[in-house]
C-alpha cells in the first residue's frame, strides 16, 4: 500500500531483508492515537524511553516529527505545546506513535526514521546521531512490500 498502510506492521522481527518489523504502539481500540487527545495518565508513559513518529493525516498525508525520547510524557507534552507540529493538525489530525528499543540500537532507529522519512519539522537532534549506523526499521503503516518502494 502506501505512505500510511495503517493496518499493516507485526510483531519486533528481523525480516530476511534486515528490516526490524516494529510493533507500534497503538490505543486499546487498535488505532494510532491523535496526538491532541493522548491522556498521558492513562498511557504510562512517565519516565519510558522510546522512539515516536508524529504525522499528519489528510488528503496529502505526511511525516511531521522524529524523535528519541528519554521521558516519552515529557516529549509528547513538548510536542502538545509546539505550535510548529500541531499548526499540522488542521490537515487530517495529528497522529502519534512510539516504541521502546534496547539502548545500544535506539540511536540508530532514531537516524534512520529521521533519515527516511524527512520529517517536515527537523528535529535538532538528529545531528549528535546522523553519524550512528543505522538500524532499518519498518516505520508506522508500512509493510515490507510498501517499504522496500520507500527505500527502493
Amino acid at each position: 500500500m502506501g505512505l500510511f498502510d495503517f493496518f499493516g506492521g507485526g510483531k519486533k522481527s528481523e525480516a530476511k531483508s534486515g528490516v526490524l518489523e516494529v510493533a507500534w504502539s497503538k490505543n486499546a481500540a487498535g488505532k494510532f492515537r491523535r496526538l491532541p487527545f493522548v491522556e498521558l495518565a492513562k498511557e504510562n508513559v512517565s519516565g519510558v524511553s522510546a522512539i515516536y513518529v508524529i504525522w499528519h493525516g489528510g488528503v496529502k498525508p505526511g511525516w511531521v516529527y522524529v524523535g528519541m525520547a528519554e521521558d516519552l510524557a515529557m516529549d509528547i507534552t513538548d510536542a502538545k505545546q509546539s505550535s510548529e507540529i500541531m499548526s499540522y493538525d488542521m490537515r487530517g489530525g495529528v497522529f502519534i506513535t512510539w516504541q521502546t528499543f534496547p539502548a545500544k540500537i535506539a540511536p540508530g532507529v532514531f537516524a534512520f526514521l529521521s533519515d527516511v522519512l524527512q520529517p517536515e519539522v527537523r528535529n535538532p537532534e538528529v545531528d549528535m546521531y546522523m553519524n550512528k549506523e543505522h538500524v532499518k526499521v519498518l516505520p508506522p503503516g508500512y509493510t515490507k512490500e510498501s517499504f522496500s518502494r520507500l527505500i527502493g
